[in-house]
């Protein structure tokens, strides 16, 4: 009888009850909790009618009229619509889980389609669109990434911590091709004049002193734990630029004094806008940048030279 059943209109579609309406069994799958986070407009057999309906739901099945969800499945979707932060992490979770498994021979091939059809519609502020392919880092909670100030700029590749902070930092660096933004990278971002200084003087290192201080607070948090050439890059990077808050505006490293130089009152005596005392990590910060414990016998020599000229 079952038989005779399917073999009454061949050349017509079996039609059943979907989750996106009635369609074609050739177009609706089976229900995968594993899917379930993100696939939202794929037709599923509804669960009432999979409960309701065991016998004829297995004889689709069987026959293959009905298929399970496959990775195509996926990125068509994808391909369709923008997912939720929510909806990527359970897009970006089942990966992860498919990676554990490990019983696909195209698995790079396979993760490099998923990230090129991902993309992610970010409730901000500010609201955005990023397409996940475009991504290069992370801002790792437990390492560095927690040094950096996150009201501040930040590169537009970096992962968005509405969906890093539902994984562990190990997991997106080994299963995806992510890395930690570190605090290096993340002052190359902030000085570059063309990306940030230029667009907003409010987090111009070089104009607010505010600003300044609290890249400089965020170096010091972080300068124990970073390694000779970073610390050098770090000095490359600032010892040009008038960074400094002093009592005479913002200078350049080797034009500003600590506070214990008392020789002549005019000097830019380094003074944060906050009023904190510089001293410890931010005082070793500042020394390698160049800034001045002594009075250069040059300045001392000019300065009695416009005394006498004076007399």
């Amino acid at each position: 009888m079952e038989t005779a059943f399917f073999a009454c209109a061949t050349t017509r579609p079996f039609l059943v009850i979907s989750s996106e309406g009635v369609r074609s069994a050739s177009e609706v799958h089976v229900p995968d909790p594993e899917f379930s986070g993100f696939l939202k407009r794929l037709p599923v057999i509804s669960e009432d009618i999979d409960n309701g309906a065991k016998t004829m739901i297995a004889a689709l099945r069987a026959r293959g009229m009905i298929k399970n969800i496959t990775f195509v499945d996926v990125l068509t979707e994808l391909r369709l619509r923008p997912l939720s932060e929510t909806e990527a992490v359970a897009c970006l979770k089942w990966w992860v889980g498919v990676t554990k498994r490990g019983n696909n021979p195209n698995l790079a091939q396979g993760r490099s389609q998923l990230l090129d059809a991902l993309v992610v519609s970010i409730t901000g502020p500010p609201e955005k669109i990023i397409k996940l392919s475009d991504a290069q880092t992370f801002l790792n909670s437990r390492a560095g990434g927690a040094i950096i100030p996150t009201d501040g700029p930040l590169p537009r590749t970096l992962l968005p911590m509405t969906i890093t902070r539902s994984f562990d930092p190990g997991v997106l660096s080994s299963v995806y091709p992510w890395k930690p933004l570190t605090i290096v990278d993340w002052l190359r971002h902030v000085i570059d004049p063309k990306v940030v200084a230029a667009a907003n003087a409010e987090f111009n290192i070089t104009l607010s002193a505010p600003w300044a201080e609290r890249v400089l607070s965020a170096l010091a948090r972080a300068w124990p734990s970073l390694a000779k050439p970073a610390q050098d890059d770090v000095a490359k990077m600032l010892s040009p630029k008038a960074c400094i808050p002093t009592t005479t505006g913002l200078k350049v490293p080797d034009q500003a004094y600590f506070s214990s130089v008392n020789l002549f009152r005019d000097l830019p005596i380094v003074t944060m806008p906050s009023g904190i005392v510089v001293r410890g990590n931010l005082e070793k910060v500042l020394q390698s940048l160049g800034v001045r414990k002594h009075v250069q016998l040059q300045l001392v020599f000019d300065r009695y030279a416009s005394f006498l000229s004076q007399l």
